[in-house]
């Protein structure tokens, strides 16, 4: 039997006598609300996916991602939020910034857009004191070098960038777990391989509690010839916003053109370079609030 069609009077209100109109048994699986949500965050994740390899400009990312650029823009704009990206005005371009350092330690349990930060700091105390300076973080119970001013001089130490070497070993692994939390550090140095790699014994457990125990004291951390024989260094923490130890910040050298009365005329202005470190990535953190 046909149902009369639904009439209306004044309002869209039903006239008596007339059939109500049937809702639709089928109802979307999601809303679209949600749908452009989980839209965002996939396309969130294409920027960074699309930064991975290095800066990029707004119209490379774009690119990369196929999307507008009036879209990329606002995704880096919230990705800057959290520090994820950080936006190099001098060159025009965006790289991955400290925050992802921060994701990078939860998934290894073990952190760029960093360097841009810490660039002229670290520029600055390459220039005064002729010598490699370079910003070190932690991956699990790795050291990785994340930024670096190679030394002007013809005999010199570096690290290759991204470069990982076990966190026990040298000044910068030391401060790393020095600032560390504590059952983070209990937990590497319970499952770490404590390897030599010269002469110079590293592989006491209790003695590097000791000295770790000095290094929070001091606060830096000092090494001779432990990674590689013939290499000095001197490694001052760099904290982020919260207080966590983010990064090391150290000068290298030979051991023979770095005798404990020059280190002690180079910690002054190393321990200045990483409290203002500390202090940019403070105030870039408040600029997000």
């Amino acid at each position: 039997m046909l149902r009369p069609p639904v009439a209306k009077g004044p309002r869209g209100r039903r006239i008596a006598g007339t059939a109500p109109r049937r809702k639709a048994s089928i109802r979307p699986r999601t809303s679209p609300a949600r749908d452009d949500e989980v839209s965002a965050v996939a396309h969130a994740v294409d920027v960074l996916v699309a930064l991975e390899h290095g800066p990029e400009d707004l119209a490379g990312v774009a690119r990369a991602t196929g999307l507008p650029a009036a879209t990329v823009r606002r995704l880096l704009a919230s990705l800057g939020y959290g520090d994820l990206v950080v936006h190099d005005p001098a060159a025009k371009t965006f790289l991955l910034g400290p925050g992802c350092f921060g994701i990078l330690d939860a998934v290894v349990r073990g952190g760029g857009g960093l360097d841009v930060i810490a660039g002229p700091i670290l520029a600055r105390l390459g220039a005064s004191t002729a010598e490699t300076v370079a910003l070190y973080v932690r991956a699990g119970p790795r050291r990785i070098c994340a930024a670096q001013v190679a030394s002007p001089q013809p005999v010199r130490y570096t690290a290759r960038l991204g470069m990982e070497k076990p966190v026990h070993a040298g000044s910068m692994g030391k401060v790393l777990l020095a600032f560390s939390d504590p059952d983070e550090r209990s937990e590497i140095l319970d499952h770490l391989e404590l390897i030599e790699f010269t002469d110079v014994k590293v592989s006491d457990r209790d003695a590097i509690e000791r000295e770790l125990q000095i290094v929070r004291r001091r606060g830096y951390a000092l090494s001779r010839d432990e990674r590689s024989a013939g290499a000095t260094s001197i490694s001052a923490p760099v904290f982020d916003n919260g207080g966590r130890a983010l990064a090391a910040l150290s000068i290298l050298g030979p051991t023979e053109r770095l005798p404990d009365a020059v280190l002690a005329k180079l910690r002054p202005s190393l321990l200045v370079a990483a409290r203002e470190i500390s202090s940019r990535l403070a105030t870039v953190a408040a600029r997000k609030r």
